[in-house]
């Protein structure tokens, strides 16, 4: 027998809360060669159909790939052309289930960070890139715990290019820039993105102020200090900027060894950031997704302090306070349940990440998002 918690239709009444009691009944089925036997169903509030494929990570898709196996080829330094080897699929294809999968995680990100100590050191610090070419630089920020390297959040911010550069280099930048428009301050605007979330999730106390760690960027700074978790400061709310001297040794000993920590594993891990290879990315919401898979695979499934913790095999999550049943439940979930973006609550970057809000240099179409993925 089905049970379904709630009507995947956004405008029904049972879309947020169902009864308990039966309230939709069978409508027949359909057959597909992928999933063979598909059961449908009637709301009797709404009156729309759906099916078991509603629910599923497969809605509209048109062949079976295992997502565990995507997510840790995709967090193991594997490209998107080298996953569409492995798996005999185009790399359109592939890219699809990692569209499914970053939608996933934001869900399950969305609704676990907020488990997280609140009281932990935060590192933000920029994570330098490119997309496109090498004319259009980016700067990845990045929120970090300073303790558990929990990763708390990313937001993109795309640069003119700096630097020496030849005449011809020149000549083709100015070619380049003729046809695109870049975003002034920027990189601000991607710091205030962060401070935002601290501010709804990390309230800072009298007893337990919040420690914010970062280089001594001057855009940073700016930020921070037109920024109302700052500007607001009072005797119940107490904000701590701590800055450190990007020359400083990267080592355990920096107050900023988070960030500098996730730096190290994203150049390692994510194929389209490592240096003088022909990986690198093409598309900036595209790119952003994969992030989202990454920070999945490396807040509740890679194990913090390998040596250290051989045995109890701790998470980063668990390291950053999220109880251990909570994660082992999400991540059944991710992969299991499809995520309806009406009944979550997301703050105004994971709505942006959702939607593939963030747009590509000299790219002119708005992103392609499905009209399943608004639901």
């Amino acid at each position: 027998m089905h049970h379904f918690h709630f009507c995947p239709n956004p405008a029904c009444a049972y879309h947020q809360h169902a009864p308990k009691e039966r309230w939709f009944v069978a409508a027949g089925f359909y057959v597909t060669k992928t999933f063979g036997k598909v059961q449908r169903f009637r709301c009797q509030a709404c009156g729309k159909y759906f099916s078991t494929q509603t629910f599923s990570l497969d809605y509209f898709a048109k062949r079976k790939l295992a997502y565990p196996q995507i997510e840790t080829l995709l967090s193991s330094s594997m490209s998107i052309r080298a996953l569409s080897r492995f798996f005999s699929a185009s790399c359109g294809t592939i890219q699809n289930r990692i569209d499914r999968l970053a939608r996933q995680a934001i869900a399950l990100q969305s609704m676990l960070r907020p488990h997280a100590n609140p009281h932990e050191s935060v590192c933000i610090d920029g994570f330098v890139s490119f997309d496109v070419s090498q004319y259009f630089p980016n700067n990845i920020t990045l929120a970090v715990t300073a303790d558990s390297q929990f990763f708390l959040a990313a937001t993109h911010a795309t640069l003119r290019r700096s630097g020496t550069t030849t005449k011809a280099q020149k000549h083709r930048m100015s070619l380049l820039y003729r046809a695109c428009t870049f975003e002034p301050r920027s990189i601000e605007r991607s710091f205030r993105e962060l401070l935002d979330r601290l501010a709804r999730e990390r309230m800072p106390q009298l007893w337990q102020p919040l420690i914010l760690i970062t280089d001594e960027k001057k855009e940073y700074r700016r930020a921070l200090y037109s920024h109302p978790l700052f500007r607001l400061q009072n005797a119940d709310h107490r904000l701590v900027h701590l800055t450190v001297h990007s020359t400083e040794p990267r080592t355990w000993y920096n107050p900023l060894f988070g960030a500098n920590y996730m730096d190290r594993e994203l150049r390692k891990d994510q194929a389209a950031h490592r240096r003088e290879t022909v990986c690198f990315s093409r598309n900036v919401a595209n790119m952003l997704n994969r992030f989202c898979v990454y920070m999945a695979w490396h807040n509740y499934a890679k194990p913090f302090r390998i040596k250290a913790n051989r045995k109890a095999r701790m998470t980063h999550a668990e390291a950053a306070g999220i109880p251990r049943k909570l994660v082992a439940t999400g991540r059944a979930w991710m992969f299991r349940e499809r995520a309806f973006v009406s009944r979550l609550s997301l703050d105004l970057l994971d709505q942006k990440l959702w939607k593939r809000a963030f747009s590509t240099p000299l790219k002119t179409s708005a992103e392609y998002l499905p009209r399943y993925a608004l639901a």
